[in-house]
């Protein structure tokens, strides 16, 4: 199958109509899974897995630190290292120890860790989660930056899409903000490409 191309091309067009029918990161995957090769499919699955909470652990680091696919690898070495600065943080502030609920990645330089300690410090919740998604989108666009037409491009996607979802269901104003961001950039991308 892997006939990226097509699928980046056809990738939701997601415009202002948003604020009537709502956004289905269900229904999006769905369209995507469809064209995707079995592979590509387990990807994205793989992907999901570092969405559920429930999955989060020092096995699931560790399967997408042995991904052959580069986004996945590099996106969640940046997620579990801000994973684990959380836990850190959080537990000084609580005055406990956080060191067991830290998950084990190699030793790295973590570019990001002043700009996270300094979101994790704003008081407002609701600025320091809008904060914290708005790096993990960027944080997604670098790492498929010149990937316009491949796996990565549609994973990249993926994650913006999820964060969109995210702010629709807990901030119908903040999720058209990041929906129209998504639009803008799928607009931008095609647009440079064509």
């Amino acid at each position: 199958m892997d006939n990226y191309v097509y699928i980046v091309a056809g990738l939701p067009e997601l415009t202002s109509g948003f604020e009537n029918t709502g956004f289905d990161y269900g229904a999006v995957k769905e369209g995507i899974m469809e064209l995707l090769s079995e592979k590509d499919q387990q990807l994205v699955e793989l992907m999901e897995e570092g969405f559920d909470e429930n999955t989060l652990g020092a096995e699931f680091y560790a399967k997408a630190a042995e991904s052959k696919n580069r986004f996945i690898r590099e996106y969640f070495d940046f997620d579990g290292r801000l994973r684990n600065l959380k836990v850190q943080y959080l537990a000084k502030r609580l005055g406990k120890q956080g060191d067991s609920y830290l998950v084990e990645l190699p030793e790295a330089d973590f570019e990001e860790e002043k700009q996270i300690l300094e979101i994790l410090a704003d008081a407002d919740f609701v600025q320091r989660e809008q904060k914290m998604d708005e790096l993990k989108w960027e944080k997604a666009s670098d790492f498929a930056r010149l990937d316009y037409f491949n796996m990565n491009a549609i994973l990249a996607f993926m994650v913006k899409a999820k964060t969109v979802q995210r702010w629709a269901e807990l901030d119908p104003v903040k999720g058209q903000e990041m929906f129209r961001k998504l639009v803008e950039e799928i607009r931008n991308n095609k647009q440079e490409n064509i």
